[in-house]
């Protein structure tokens, strides 16, 4: 019993001539290099992309905001009411009106 292979076919064939290619079928190195020229300038865009100066967009304001804290601020300067410990508040300005009447209150 042999190992060895055995061909059914010659063992060098002749080579089939060469076929013309058509214009739809371009080589396929052109193939291969365009690809490559593709994914080198895609990996330059990524690699730079953190780089390249931009211009800052303003970001929508959302939730609270400056006035509505100085606007709650002003009513409760300006109103009469009590706070949450059961004290009274009065407007501030009638405050000082009355500290200048009084005068400050003083330790004995």
């Amino acid at each position: 019993m042999s190992y060895r292979p055995t061909y059914s076919a010659p063992r060098y064939a002749p080579r089939p001539a060469q076929q013309t290619r058509t214009m739809a079928e371009p080589p396929l190195s052109r193939l291969m290099i365009a690809g490559l020229m593709v994914f080198i300038m895609l990996s330059l865009v990524v690699l730079l992309a953190g780089r390249v100066p931009f211009t800052p967009q303003p970001a929508p304001v959302t939730g609270n905001t400056y006035r509505s804290y100085v606007s709650e601020a002003r009513t409760l300067l300006n109103s009469y009411g009590y706070t949450m410990e059961g004290k009274v508040h009065i407007p501030i300005d009638r405050a000082m009106d009355l500290i200048v009447e009084r005068g400050l209150p003083v330790r004995e």
